[in-house]
């Protein structure tokens, strides 16, 4: 966090897209790995959503001075794609969990973990953040990641409650 905690709103964008790319790819592996119709549509809709972000994101980066790219781009876009270490290390444990993935119900609990875990990156990202366009970013991811994870909470309750005999 000590690295992103400084970057500025331009930085902030960069990497955001960089997340939601992965992310997207996440969520529509997910999709062709569930069995089930139902949770196979979640996550084909997070993968959209996703998809939407990430284009929202363009639009915002394009708001930035100079559309949020620079003459010398070939030298920063590595330093922009490179996670910082704490995002990196949730990637990891992902892909590690991803393979172990035996039930639509553990790929559902994975789905909100990885919502959960972002969203509190970027919370305390924001909360450290010594950049006000870098801060005013991750606030806004913050909201995004807690607002997916609770449309996926909502989805296992109700798989939950369909499982139980009325």
């Amino acid at each position: 966090m000590r690295v992103a905690t400084h970057f500025s709103g331009v930085e902030a964008l960069r990497m955001a897209m960089e997340v939601e790319r992965r992310e997207h790819r996440f969520f529509a592996a997910l999709a062709r790995k569930a069995k089930g119709g139902t949770l196979r549509e979640v996550f084909s809709g997070m993968a959209q959503d996703k998809a939407a972000l990430l284009r929202s994101l363009r639009v915002k980066l394009g708001e930035c001075p100079d559309d949020g790219f620079w003459d010398n781009e070939e030298e920063i876009l590595p330093y922009l794609q490179r996670l910082p270490e704490e995002l990196f290390n949730i990637a990891e444990t992902v892909k590690k969990k991803f393979g172990r993935l035996s039930s639509d119900r553990e790929a559902l609990r994975l789905a909100i973990e990885v919502e959960e875990r972002l969203a509190e990156y970027f919370r305390e990202t924001a909360a450290a953040s010594f950049h006000p366009e870098g801060k005013e970013v991750f606030i806004w991811l913050a909201s995004e990641q807690e607002d997916h994870a609770g449309n996926l909470k909502e989805k296992q309750g109700d798989q939950e409650s369909a499982r139980v005999p009325g």
